[in-house]
């Protein structure tokens, strides 16, 4: 199980606790006592001005540089032309074992020590099977691949061990932490984090992230952050058991950005990273507001109840998130509409319909 809230929460003897940092602003301990368990921490509100957003006013060269800032927020493009095509079932279900899959037992290959602070590093097959698993959920969302920072991969380094030596999630760690460092701290506020026990594996943590599961993560923020379009260069740092990925970093405004990204998404999609009922859908253009928005799903002609959660922003991308009925199957078509997308400052609003098939991945 994967899952972030700001309480505790246990399934299946398992203890699971996800908080989103900066929004939320809590920290909640991972463990059970059975020292099982799972938890993750996105990065923070603070982060906000990493998303472009026009100005009120301004004069001048301002003036000129805040109307490209607001050309910028609402340029959309199509799909990245190198993305998995999901309208084949073959390539999504290929690219799902050899880039994510593949990964899954993976272990960190951790040479630190918690114990005596020893940073240590991973090794590079871990850092290689990590990097193809957050390319692999971007691909199928039409986005442009990321490539890793060795400088970023040391930053994150420095904040894994932070927080698997005190075995808790924080974005804003103090100087009393165990294993304390300013970059691992400074790093915190930018990164996804997360705890996994008895211990993580390479590709295992990006599920983690994609699910964003707790009642703490309805604003699904380090999925967006994750398939941020804009974003170009990421770090990731692991211990046995903790992993903080820096995702707010180096970024191009003119990488292709779909006028929408819907998770899971519209195509061909393999069960085994459903996200457990938390289904998403960002847009492109910073503009846009799902506030009052309305969500109907329909499995095989027949409608199912999806509750809307509430509309956060600070996240990379303006996004809505809802939760599917508990249980409900993962096989079939899905045909999904989401109404009342507005242009702030404008009457006008949207409609975004699409169609996910979802199926077991096969050898």
């Amino acid at each position: 199980m994967e899952g972030i809230a700001r309480t505790r929460i246990a399934a299946w003897g398992t203890a699971l606790a996800l908080v989103t940092g900066g929004v939320i602003g809590a920290t909640t301990a991972a463990t059970s006592p059975a020292g099982q368990g799972e938890a993750m921490k996105s990065a923070a509100d603070a982060t906000r001005a990493q998303v472009p957003q026009p100005r009120a006013s301004a004069t001048g060269s301002s003036q000129v540089m805040a109307r490209a800032a607001a050309r910028r927020a609402g340029r959309v493009t199509a799909r990245w032309r190198g993305a998995i095509n999901t309208s084949s079932r073959a390539a999504v279900n290929a690219g799902y074992w050899n880039r994510y899959a593949s990964g899954l037992s993976v272990p960190t290959g951790y040479t630190g020590s918690d114990a005596s602070c020893a940073r240590g590093t991973v090794t590079a097959q871990s850092r290689a099977a990590t990097l193809r698993a957050i390319n692999y959920v971007r691909s199928l969302s039409g986005l442009y691949p990321v490539r890793l920072s060795s400088a970023l991969n040391t930053r994150s380094q420095y904040t894994a061990l932070m927080m698997s030596a005190n075995k808790t999630l924080s974005h804003y760690p103090t100087s009393r932490w165990r294993c304390y460092s300013r970059t691992g701290a400074a790093n915190a506020a930018r990164s996804n984090l997360a705890l996994g026990y008895p211990r993580i594996t390479s590709a295992g943590v990006v599920g983690m992230y994609m699910k964003d599961a707790g009642a703490g993560n309805h604003a699904v923020g380090h999925r967006r952050w994750l398939l941020n379009p804009f974003t170009t260069v990421v770090g990731s740092g692991a211990t046995e058991t903790a992993n903080a990925i820096t995702v707010i970093g180096p970024r191009n405004n003119y990488r292709p950005n779909p006028a929408y990204v819907a998770w899971p998404p519209a195509g061909y999609f393999p069960n085994a990273i459903e996200p457990n009922g938390r289904w998403s859908l960002s847009t492109g253009n910073n503009r846009m507001s799902f506030s009052g928005a309305k969500v109907r799903v329909h499995r095989n002609g027949v409608p199912i109840r999806a509750v809307k959660l509430a509309v956060r922003n600070g996240y990379a991308m303006p996004t809505i998130a809802w939760q599917m009925p508990p249980r409900f199957s993962k096989a079939g078509r899905y045909r999904v509409v989401v109404s009342g997308i507005r242009l702030q400052g404008t009457k006008r609003k949207f409609t975004r319909r699409y169609s996910v098939v979802m199926f077991t991945p096969s050898r």
